[in-house]
């Protein structure tokens, strides 16, 4: 049997990026895995080909079952009926994982600097609206369907480089939200046996840095399996209540549990 199966997982921003290679990780392990974004077949963000129902497809491949549901996750109302759905069909949830970021879409104006004072509101609005406050009202109502069964786990995907800004104010703001925000989350959930805990992966290979003409020469030498790899890891570990509150780098996760990416090496966080 595998690890994760009849588990119920939520991944969101999953029809590309982190959330896809999380999702087909715990699809691989079993799970059931609601996959969430705006990105749908014939309606695409950023003119991107990706989209959820590719992702939910390649969960069921892998041995889980995927279920695409179109979520933006900037908007109660998507949001709430996300949930009333999922109430309906299943009755709990006991992954969630937030992985919606808006600030990299390049729709978002250029701006004339990049210092901030510089950067269009936009950036602002991008990065806080569609990151830590999406993280935050995506949780509002998760929570419900975890403590009436006194059990789950909360990962929120982050990024941050030790004693460092992170690329820019904005965004160095919005990362640091979301690993203060987990703090928080986990205090007030201990109590119901629900855990959060921030997961910071380095540079991805992610769809978008692959087009870019990113690769691992440019210190991009992570895949997206990898953070996968790190949420399976936390989600199958018993203890997984010890980290609850901290934010944790993919690699620190890889030499705690021992998996590696998908080339067998264990890549180190990113330094900038």
């Amino acid at each position: 049997m595998k690890p994760l199966q009849g588990k119920i997982a939520v991944v969101t921003g999953a029809s590309r990026g982190a959330g896809r290679g999380i999702a087909y990780q715990l699809g691989s392990a079993g799970a059931t895995v609601y996959v969430t974004g705006r990105s749908v077949k014939g309606s695409t963000t950023d003119n991107r080909p990706e989209t959820i129902e590719e992702t939910a497809d390649g969960v069921t491949l892998r041995g889980g079952k995927g279920i695409a549901i179109q979520c933006d996750h900037t908007r109660s109302s998507d949001v709430r009926k996300l949930f009333e759905r999922i109430g309906r069909e299943q009755g709990r949830i006991d992954i969630l994982v937030n992985s919606v970021f808006g600030g990299s879409e390049r729709s978002l104006p250029s701006g004339d600097g990049r210092h901030f004072w510089e950067r269009p509101l936009e950036h602002w609005e991008a990065m806080m609206v569609a990151g830590p406050q999406a993280y935050l009202l995506t949780t509002r109502y998760a929570v419900p369907l975890m403590t009436k069964h006194q059990k789950g786990l909360i990962v929120n995907l982050t990024f941050f480089i030790k004693d460092q800004i992170s690329s820019n104010l904005y965004y160095d703001l919005a990362m640091n939200a979301i690993n203060r925000m987990t703090r928080g989350m986990a205090k007030e959930l201990q109590e119901y046996n629900v855990s959060a805990i921030a997961v910071c992966p380095g540079w991805m290979r992610t769809e978008r840095v692959i087009d870019s003409g990113f690769g691992p020469k440019d210190g991009a030498k992570e895949t997206t399996a990898y953070v996968g790899r790190a949420v399976l890891a936390l989600a199958t570990d018993t203890t997984v209540s010890k980290f609850s509150g901290e934010t944790l780098m993919v690699a620190e996760l890889a030499k705690k549990y021992g998996f590696t990416d998908v080339d067998g090496t264990q890549p180190l966080p990113f330094e900038g």
